[in-house]
């Protein structure tokens, strides 16, 4: 049969299997991703006859005489489309795995129409799922590519060879990374190939809880084009990994916890020779009585899950006297929360390619939150030192917590290991699913005191959370649950009591917000039921009582600045008043509701926080930064360009980034926790300093001028008449006996454990007392429509003010808040991982409720600039924060309109209309 991809014609001999398989694995091109292949997310979206199609189901055989148009057709002669440019104009990028596919369905609706509407925009990106922007960047750049498209004459010109800028802190400078992905460049883990490579496939015990009996392999190995089939004790090292505590099995050879373990792993010739092969794999295993309620984790006669028992944390933050603040209150409110697990729905499966040198260097490229990290625990397994691992940060497309432990990285080298070629794994979604950690579940009691006058005098707060099967992250995640329940007030009495348990449902491990999500959807509900039962105002009840510089948290610690929580809430506070409301219908109610949130920014709790990063004068005349931070889709490296180009005087043209390659590159530690902008910054920001002071003084001294009238710029230094390039620079520096590298290691300010008391002691250094070493604050108010014939929720708009101490990059800060927002509103109405008795019930995409661009709001992001002290040009974290506020303000909101008060999310038009009828029976009136 004929294809015509890209205007070329093509010959199929054998037209079997999809589309997505041909275009990828016969034709190369590689900018069509496969994010599902079960046409639940569109990353993998081209044009077949000018209509938006999903390759992954649309089966080749269909095809005959067709037109197929991909990403890698759009760019010609070395110029952008104006979709791709417009992309880049409006920050419509941020990990970059479904912008080819959003870009394709665009371009199909540009093509028939310059001047598609909002709902027409939304309509043709309904099949097209975006888990970073929010949508509503991406709905900028389509109309401002129409715009363009109109009249050719308004598009700035943006070369696919370079983008050059000299603007830099401050300024929404086109990312580094933008290029290679509006145009669907071959960046990610799964997009790369090797000669004579293999292709490993998992094979699961699918069982929530059994002691492994056997494990025959013989089968497997038996099928042609099988090279090798492994099971645990074909583990050369330590058969377990883990971010805090290394026990979670490589392969498991004793006892499957959960439906994620594996219990083999085949490699093969092809991929489907895998999968058969896998099938094949006999498994014997003998069920054992499972824990899936984390209540019943505490009982006495439970079955331990672990030798230690099931409780993997346990934190108390303990401040004043609980009691006497209750005596004070007048007005008491409390309420039991219940908050789901959550899955992270990163548009790209986890992958990795390892392969092995001639000197035994394995070499791994994947997308993570830390190689380094990954290094360790690949050397682990394969017993060999960390030196003899390399890890190479492929793009990443998103994480959100859900990469800062492997899943199939350490195979795959286990693999290249074993067999000598090179291996590549990638994980089908439902296996992703499957296997990836959640957002912890939470069940949440919560007490609020307050007196008369609206001053908040006592809060108690008693957290379970469901970890799984393994600690992954769940340590940290109910450490930051107590630290942060008593919420961004100043509260003199305070009694918070988080616990942990395993289970043997889904992992529960790091997700955005990381344990400050759960508390703060249920503590914003208490603090808006006090205001009202108070007659406050919301808003001017958190004025009265938020955490200010100089104010003790519950933990004891006296806040430095920057701490502009209550700019958020004056910010919220005149945007609502300029808002016109629309007006509620007999059936369709308007209300409007406010929730505020802090975070902290670094890991802090007296642990290792510091990041290393260089930046040098390449032979080339570059300046190359290089840091461990790991961007996945929230620009770190731009943003590391941007200040290394600053600090060091350099037009920001001439600066490259190299991010997280164990070989070449310092460690950051885990890009977690709102830190990298903060710690590698900072790094970045001494290290290009240093660097060019030492260029200065290497010119003063050749030329006989002052260091101080030495600059820099596109083509070089420059000292009045004097030039010299890069390259002659760099030899320049050669010849002094000079490195041209300056490596900085950078400590943030030094934070201590968390105190068994917070009330401050006599004679103790008030510094003992500080947990973190900066935290960041917002306010959100969001505008519901709720269907009292349905219970379906609206949301109209969502107004949302955040402190971000410096805005080095404007627009991706907008970005992330947006972003944010979105995965708030899915949080707060939609989403919930589902499982019932240890078995993934919710087990694709669509099942998972996830938001696409028809339920997105207006956003009004107002960016509030209060400088860190310590922070790269007063820059510190934000990606984490806005996610917080988002749920509790809908849910607010639906209280205010309709006046029934849910407690459990997401809060389904089901769960809102029961409450609405209960209500009626009552006899109260909505």
């Amino acid at each position: 049969m004929k294809l015509y991809v890209n205007n070329q014609e093509y010959i199929v001999e054998n037209p079997e299997g999809t589309l997505l398989a041909y275009l990828r694995d016969h034709m190369g091109l590689m900018g069509t991703k496969k994010g599902c292949g079960e046409g639940h997310c569109g990353s993998c979206t081209v044009l077949i006859n000018g209509k938006a199609r999903r390759a992954c189901v649309t089966k080749l055989s269909r095809l005959d005489g067709a037109k197929v148009e991909t990403i890698e057709g759009l760019a010609a002669n070395g110029k952008l489309h104006p979709i791709q440019a417009a992309f880049i104009q409006e920050g419509a990028i941020q990990c970059g795995f479904c912008t080819p596919g959003m870009i394709m369905a665009a371009k199909g609706l540009l093509d028939r129409n310059l001047d598609p509407t909002d709902e027409e925009i939304r309509e043709v990106l309904k099949l097209n799922l975006c888990r970073c922007t929010g949508y509503v960047s991406i709905f900028r750049a389509i109309r401002l590519a129409a715009s363009w498209l109109k009249d050719p004459s308004k598009q700035p010109e943006l070369s696919v060879q370079q983008v050059e800028t000299s603007s830099v802190v401050g300024v929404s400078v086109p990312r580094v990374d933008a290029i290679a992905k509006v145009t669907g460049a071959p960046i990610f883990a799964d997009d790369l190939k090797r000669e004579n490579m293999l292709y490993g496939k998992l094979v699961h015990g699918n069982v929530p809880y059994a002691k492994v009996i056997e494990v025959k392999v013989d089968k497997a190995k038996a099928l042609p084009g099988v090279v090798e089939v492994l099971t645990a004790k074909d583990v050369p090292g330590l058969n377990a990994f883990g971010g805090i505590i290394p026990h979670q099995p490589v392969l498991a050879g004793d006892v499957v916890r959960y439906v994620g373990d594996p219990v083999a792993v085949v490699y093969a010739e092809t991929e489907a020779i895998a999968e058969e092969a896998a099938k094949l794999v006999e498994v014997t295993l003998e069920p054992l009585e499972g824990i899936f309620n984390p209540e019943d984790a505490l009982r006495e006669d439970a079955p331990k899950l672990h030798p230690n028992g099931n409780i993997v944390n346990h934190v108390t933050v303990k401040k004043g006297d609980i009691k006497k603040g209750f005596e004070m209150a007048d007005v008491i409110v409390e309420d039991t929360y219940f908050t789901p697990m959550v899955e992270h729905a990163y548009l790209e499966p986890e992958s990795a390619l390892a392969e092995v040198s001639e000197d035994g260097k394995i070499t791994v490229w994947t997308g993570s939150q830390s190689s380094h990290a990954f290094r360790l625990q690949i050397a682990r397994a394969l017993g060999v030192p960390e030196e003899k691992v390399r890890v190479i940060f492929t793009a990443t497309g998103g994480a959100y917590g859900g990469k800062e432990e492997p899943v199939v990285q350490i195979h795959a080298a286990l693999g290249a290991l074993k067999t000598g070629r090179p291996v590549k794994m990638t994980v089908t979604r439902r296996e992703s699913i499957m296997k990836s950690t959640k957002r912890h579940s939470q069940k949440i009691y919560m007490k609020h005191g307050a007196t008369k006058d609206g001053k908040l005098v006592a809060i108690e707060a008693r957290i379970l959370a469901d970890t799984g099967p393994y600690a992954s992250w769940g340590i940290p995640v109910v450490f930051r649950a107590a630290v942060c329940a008593a919420g961004p007030y100043v509260v003199p009495n305070v009694l918070a009591d988080s616990i942990g348990v395993y289970t043997n449902n889904a992992i529960g491990g790091a997700f955005r917000g990381f344990g400050s999500t759960q508390v703060a959807f249920a503590g914003e509900i208490q603090i808006d039921r006090l205001a009202r039962k108070l007659g406050m105002d919301p808003i001017e009840f958190r004025r009265r009582n938020a955490l200010k510089v100089g104010e003790v948290t519950s933990t004891g610690q006296v806040l430095e600045p920057a701490v502009a929580f209550d700019e958020t809430l004056v910010a919220v506070k005149e945007a609502l008043s300029r808002l016109d409301l629309p007006k509620s219908t007999e059936r369709k109610i308007i209300g409007v509701g406010i929730a505020s949130a802090f975070k902290n920014v670094g890991i802090g709790d007296g642990k290792p926080d510091g990041a290393g990063a260089s930046v040098e004068l390449t032979g080339d005349g570059k300046i190359l930064v290089k840091t461990g931070a790991t961007d996945m889709g929230q620009g770190s490296d731009t943003a590391m360009a941007q200040i290394a180009a600053a600090a060091g005087g350099f037009p920001l043209g001439c600066v490259s980034v190299l991010s997280s390659d164990t070989e070449l590159c310092l460690d950051a530690g885990m890009t977690t926790a709102s830190r990298q902008t903060y710690v590698s910054g900072n790094a970045v920001y001494y290290a290009a300093t240093q660097l060019s002071e030492r260029l200065k003084q290497a010119l003063a001294a050749e030329w006989g001028v002052k260091p101080e009238d030495v600059a820099f710029d596109k083509g070089g230094a420059v000292s009045g008449e004097r030039r010299m390039s890069y390259v002659e620079l760099y030899r320049l520096l050669l010849d002094q006996g000079l490195d041209p590298k300056i490596s900085y290691h950078f400590d943030p300010p030094v934070c201590y454990p968390l105190p068994k008391c917070a009330d401050h002691e006599p004679g103790v250094d008030l510094e003992k007392y500080r947990v973190h070493f900066a935290y960041c604050f917002g306010t959100q108010a969001a505008v519901v429509e709720v269907d009292v014939e349905t219970g379906e929720v609206k949301v109209l708009k969502v107004i949302a003010a955040h402190e971000v101490g410096k805005a080095i990059h404007p627009q991706n800060v907008r970005g992330q808040i947006e972003g944010c927002v979105v995965m708030g509103l899915g949080y707060g109405l939609m989403e919930e991982f589902k499982m019932s008795e240890g078995q993934v019930i919710t087990d694709n995409l669509k099942k998972l409720n996830l938001p696409f661009s028809n339920v997105v709001p207006d956003i009004e992001v107002l960016i509030i600039e209060d400088p860190q002290p310590g922070g790269p040009f007063g820059a510190k974290g934000l990606g984490e924060l806005p996610v917080n506020p988002t749920a509790p303000a809908i849910l607010n909101a639906i209280y205010d309109a309709v006046g029934v008060r849910l407690t459990e999310i997401p809060a389904t038009p089901e769960k809102v209309l029961k409450a609405i009828k209960e209500k009626e029976k009552s006899g109260e009136c909505c």
